[in-house]
């Protein structure tokens, strides 16, 4: 029987196009798969992270600074996918099971100014070069604000982001990286808890990281009031500028009633009055508290201008007393698995 050429080139039209809808389809199931091989769903039971058979897992782990830095800098710095590449090296010593992904809101190349260019040029490589890495990941929203002024913001973008990243067993989603302000923690949690209702109607199974009030620090009424729902990991940073007498009372009397994720720590002499550490005055102690209470932890930063940097301009890794990069590293590696 005869097949007109209309017929034909009909034919040849759906046939190609279900081709690449397989090809697509085949490449995503792919790239979810590779995940689940080094990155299984992770959960939460009572304090701890555990992984599908039940053990407790600690993610150690390296912040990068913002996805689109690269691009401020016309090109002269490295781009994320090759910051990830370099820190997960492993024939160069290089062990973190976690990498940190920050998301600006505000600036010229940030995510407000343009989302679907932001998501495809900087946060889509990075998830996926973790995926390639076998490595866990954490999106991380980087507001330092008053949470009250971008609620708007806020939900447009995890509606956005969860939505599109929920499939990914490698992915946690760090709702708010700073408030800035020193409200209650009752106050916090309102504002809070309905970004992550908003998350969960998206992902359902993805560890939800939530922050509390000065700058991640106020944690000590947390877990009178905690967020509702489940796999929710609370969030601690720790720098020098904060007094050693406070880590217990502010965050880590709290680690033996809720879990918590220390996503931000580090140190550079002379940084900054907030960052200004050294291994002596500051590293040995912060380790100690993290390995004590066994938690989690990503340091800030992988870069050699955002403080306190890990590097120098030509990147070569900043060793010594007085600087957190090759403190880091023999960190990671004693700890590697």
């Amino acid at each position: 029987m005869l097949i007109s050429r209309s017929k034909r080139k009909f034919f040849l039209i759906t046939f190609f196009c279900s081709v690449l809808l397989i090809a697509g389809l085949f490449s995503w199931v792919h790239s979810t798969v590779k995940a689940v091989e080094g990155t299984p769903w992770l959960h939460v039971e009572g304090i701890d992270i555990k992984d599908p058979n039940g053990h407790k897992v600690v993610l150690r782990g390296i912040s990068l600074p913002d996805l689109a830095l690269n691009d401020y800098r016309d090109g002269q710095g490295k781009s994320a996918t090759e910051l990830i590449e370099m820190l997960t090296d492993r024939e160069n010593g290089w062990y973190p099971t976690v990498i940190r992904l920050p998301v600006y809101p505000i600036w010229e190349h940030g995510y407000n100014n343009n989302p679907t260019r932001y998501d495809r040029r900087y946060i889509r490589p990075a998830v996926e070069k973790c995926v390639e890495k076998n490595i866990y990941c954490i999106i991380d929203w980087h507001y330092v604000d008053d949470p009250r002024d971008v609620d708007r913001e806020t939900r447009a973008f995890w509606s956005d982001i969860a939505a599109k990243y929920k499939d990914y067993p490698n992915i946690m989603f760090e709702v708010f990286n700073e408030n800035k302000t020193d409200m209650s923690w009752a106050e916090w949690k309102s504002i809070t808890q309905p970004w992550v209702d908003l998350i969960r109607t998206y992902a359902p199974q993805n560890i939800i990281l939530v922050g509390a009030p000065h700058y991640s620090q106020h944690l000590f009424d947390t877990p009178d009031n905690p967020i509702e729902g489940e796999n929710i990991v609370y969030v601690a940073h720790v720098y020098p500028g904060l007094k050693e007498h406070h880590w217990d009372r502010w965050m880590f009397n709290s680690a033996d009633k809720i879990p918590i994720f220390v996503t931000e720590w580090g140190f550079r002499k002379g940084s900054s009055k907030t960052t200004s550490g050294t291994i002596s005055t500051y590293g040995r102690a912060i380790k100690s508290k993290l390995e004590e209470h066994q938690l989690s932890w990503t340091c800030w930063v992988a870069d050699y201008s955002w403080k306190p940097e890990m590097f120098d301009s030509d990147w070569n890794l900043l060793v010594g007393e007085n600087y957190m990069g090759g403190f880091v590293k023999d960190y990671l590696a004693e700890k590697r698995v």
